[in-house]
């Protein structure tokens, strides 16, 4: 994975309650980032270092396969397949 797409989600949690999964690859357990107060880039290419109010995390962003975040608007309320009618909307693929 980029190491902009990273850094931009661990910029917006700074001073907020979200947390983010990453699995690094060859692992089996995800990794869980949370109470971010800082992110910086390393000199290295892929390098991150997040302080946290518990640890101090260094990563290369190329060894991450997959990251996971939990939403935290309204579409968790409401199926996203089903208005209030309780129709089925048909979606279409492009």
């Amino acid at each position: 994975m980029e190491r902009g797409p990273i850094l931009t989600i661990l910029q917006e949690m700074k001073g907020t309650e979200k947390e983010l999964d990453m699995i690094l690859w060859g692992e089996d357990n995800p990794i869980e980032i949370r109470n971010v107060m800082e992110v910086d880039t390393l000199r290295s290419a892929n390098g991150i270092r997040v302080t946290t109010r518990q640890n101090f995390i260094w990563f290369d962003a190329s060894h991450v396969s997959a990251m996971w975040q939990a939403r935290d608007d309204e579409a968790l309320s409401a199926s996203p397949l089903a208005n209030q009618t309780g129709e089925i909307r048909k979606t279409t693929t492009l």
